[in-house]
């Protein structure tokens, strides 16, 4: 096997798949975001953007390393036929310590996103008007 191989357990497609829902995701917050602001809800419904948020980072981390979180906890790598199980245990190890550093670098990357988002929110002015 080649070396780029050797550090993805998903391929091409895969990659791309995880790319495309993770800027799904990101865009899925930040408008549930603008729309909890316009409504005025309070702060703790805002909170409930870490949902997406977390699934946006988790995609696009996974599609950065070439590493399915789900695949790596199944000791598996997907191929063109489908999925296959990692028979090198130093390799299944490998895609299992990347997979949790992924996974970890996710929830703080979308607790910071969901930070920032609600931070904002509460910073911008506009309501809908009541009536009149």
């Amino acid at each position: 096997m080649t070396e780029a191989i050797d550090k993805h357990n998903i391929g091409s497609d895969g990659i791309r798949i995880h790319a495309f829902f993770g800027g799904l995701f990101i865009v899925l917050a930040m408008g549930m975001m603008a729309l909890l602001t316009v409504v005025g809800a309070p702060i703790v419904v805002r909170m409930g953007v870490f949902l997406p948020a977390w699934i946006s980072t988790l995609s696009l981390l996974q599609a950065a390393y070439g590493t399915c979180v789900f695949l790596a906890g199944k000791g598996a790598c997907s191929t063109e036929m489908g999925t296959k199980k990692i028979e090198d245990a130093d390799r299944r190890l490998f895609f299992e310590k990347r997979a949790g550093r992924v996974h970890l670098q996710a929830l703080g990357l979308a607790f910071f996103l969901t930070i920032a988002l609600v931070s904002a929110s509460v910073l911008i002015p506009w309501r809908i008007p009541l009536g009149g």
